[in-house]
This record gives C-alpha cells, structure tokens and sequence, in this order.
C-alpha cells in the first residue's frame, strides 16, 4: 500500500515537472541558423533564423520565408552582439538547436574571428553540433535566404542537403566543434563549408571540367533557395588565409579517407569517381633529413558508356593531387590529416612540438600513389 502511495506521488511529480518543462520550451526561442559579419567600423553583427511557431510542426510545407523571424543585432564584441539580439527576440535566445552557423569572409580573415569562435566555444548554450560554413558576401544573406523547401523545415532541410553534399564530396561537413578544437590543437588545420548567396548563377559554365574551378558564386543553376555550398575555406592560426574550389575539395576528402563520390572529367569525358581510402601511409625523414610523405589512394570508377583511359586517368589524378598539396604548402595550411599519422611516432606532446610539424610540411616532398579500379554502372 505504502509502496502504491509513493510511486502515485512520483507519477504526480513527474508530471509536473513535465508541464512546467513544456511551458519553459514555449517561451523560448531557439534559432535554427546564426551569421556573424564584420561591418564597415569593424564590428560584429549577428543576424538569427527563429522558426514562429507555425514552422516548428513537422507539417511546415512553407514555400517563402514568412514562418521564421529574422532579427539582426551589432556590438563591438560577439557579447555585445548577442546580448542586442537577446533583447530585440521577444522571448529567451537559444543557440542549442543552431543547425548551420555561418560568417562572413571578411570576418574569417580578421583578427575578431578569432574571439567570435572562443566566445562560442565558451558560450553555456553552445551550437557546437552545427555545420560551420565561411561564406563568399554578407553572411546575414545566407541566413535570409535560408528558406524551407521540399516539404522540409529549415532545420531538417539543412541536415539533409549537407549529409548530400557531403557524400558527394563538395563539403568537407565540419561542425563547428570540430573546427574550434582542431584549429587551437597542435595537429593539422581546421577547414570549413564554403557557401555563397546567388540570385543569378552564370548562364554557362565556365569551365569543362566538372568541379574544377566551381566556387559557390560560379555555380550554373538555379532555384528558389538562392544558397549554394560547394569548397572549403582553408585556416591557419585563427585566421582564414584561403579557399579550395570544388574538385580539390573532393581531392581533399578522399586524403582525409572520406568515402566520397564525384565527378571528374578526364580531357572532356565525364569520369564518375569513388574514393575508397587511404593505404600505406608513411611519413618520415629520408638519409638527407628531408621529410617525406607517402601514400596510396584507391578510386573505384564507374564505367558509364566505355571505360576511361585507366593509365591516363590515374596520372592526371596524381597530378591534380600533387597540385593540391603544393597548394596547401604555398599557404601554409595542413588539412589533410597527416599531423595526427606523424604525431603518433612521438612519446609526448612536448617531443612533437619541438619536431615543428607545420614547418616541416611546408618542405616536404610527396611521393603519391593511385590505384584505379574500373566497375560497370
């Protein structure tokens, strides 16, 4: 009996707790998507997505952008940003559900940057699940134009076409928790999404060669979500020092091992490509006490119509390879993973920080392997 009494009480409870939890829920606010810019006195400005409350059922077919409330506040720190959008939203601001978090590439390459990302590493109710992306422009236009399609909400819609977009290579699908953390270690550099606002793509392609050279702002297409996300912003030191276009942002998914399937184009044939990982790696000091890096990259390639030139495929592959590396070396950048493959020859962190791993990069020499297996569509 006594038993009966105590877990009806716990019942009770329980669902009262439940009650005053689903009435704190309603009174806040949770954005869904947050762009920081750097203004022209050099401040911060932040603009947030806040689905109205018509736009959080799951039913939310919208077409437009009514359903969600935009709402842009400024401040010379990120602090002081925030605490302007915390009084213009009319109930409490929430970053927990921030599903893509976007700057400007104005702020990516100055030094506020660098206390924007600390400020939201720091920040008690971190977004720290959502895709970072840098974006080509204002990023308070990425975030306008962010609008719900395909019977999608915004936030559902953005999971979706980055998991896409990340299979198919043309995003590395960075969080931003990954990019802090990698990019205040002593391993290799962070890398972010690239995206740009484009009402108009170019009529043509500008170039024949698939990926190579496709930025978000060369894009040839169309639609009623003028967003397009395709390359990498490359980050040294806290800083954004440069990009990589959409075919050496596939090239560089399959160096970090990402099984990753895109299209290439070999002397004008359309090539359908599959990485299938990374062998062999070897990463070390020759009799000189140059360092050396080793490895081997697997493709798969489908055979749509007639097979590729097998031989002539895997050099320019190399080649194209090769050319990314040297890239990289010229800005300085390692994001490639190699850090983490070298580091672990060390027995601690203080033997590896005297090695200069970026330093020793920049002079390495590569000795890159491909390995192509042709399949039938």
């Amino acid at each position: 009996m006594r038993a009966g009494k105590i877990i009806a009480l716990l019942l009770a409870v329980a669902c009262l707790t439940g009650c005053e939890s689903a009435r704190q829920v309603e009174s806040i606010a949770f954005a869904v998507v947050l762009g920081a810019d750097l203004t022209e006195d050099e401040n911060i400005e932040l603009t947030v997505q806040i689905p109205k409350s018509g736009a959080q059922s799951d039913g939310d077919e919208g077409e437009g952008n009514s359903d969600y409330l935009i709402a842009s506040a400024r401040g010379s720190t990120f602090t002081d940003a925030l605490m302007g959008l915390d009084i213009t939203v009319p109930r409490d601001l929430s970053l927990t559900q921030v599903k893509l978090l976007v700057v400007s590439e104005a702020l990516a390459r100055h030094e506020k940057f660098f206390n924007l990302a600390e400020s939201l590493a720091k920040q008690q109710q971190t977004c720290s699940s959502a895709y970072f992306a840098v974006c080509r422009g204002e990023a308070s236009a990425i975030v306008r134009e962010q609008k719900p399609v395909i019977g999608m909400r915004v936030s559902s819609g953005i999971i979706a076409m980055f998991e896409h977009h990340r299979t198919r290579g043309y995003i590395t699908g960075a969080n931003f928790a990954d990019f802090y953390y990698q990019g205040v270690s002593v391993f290799s550099d962070p890398v972010a999404i690239l995206c740009a606002a484009t009402k108009t793509g170019p009529e043509e392609p500008s170039e024949e060669h698939a990926l190579d050279g496709m930025t978000p702002e060369t894009v040839a297409a169309e639609s009623e979500n003028y967003n397009e996300y395709v390359g990498a912003a490359l980050f040294r030191d806290g800083l954004m020092v440069g990009i990589l276009d959409g075919q050496e942002t596939c090239l560089l998914n399959a160096v970090r091992g990402a099984p990753v399937f895109f299209n290439y184009s070999l002397e004008g044939m359309p090539v359908s490509l599959q990485s299938q990982g990374v062998r062999d790696m070897r990463i070390g000091e020759d009799e000189n006490g140059e360092t050396r890096v080793a490895f081997s990259l697997q493709f798969t390639v489908v055979a749509d119509l007639k097979a590729p030139p097998v031989e002539t495929l895997r050099e320019t592959l190399r080649e194209d390879l090769l050319e990314l590396l040297r890239l990289c070396q010229r800005l300085q950048v390692e994001p490639f993973g190699f850090a983490e493959h070298r580091a672990a020859d060390f027995a601690s962190l203080a033997q590896w920080q005297r090695y200069d791993w970026k330093e020793r990069f920049v002079r390495s020499s590569f000795d890159v392997e491909v390995n192509i297996t042709v399949t039938d569509a």
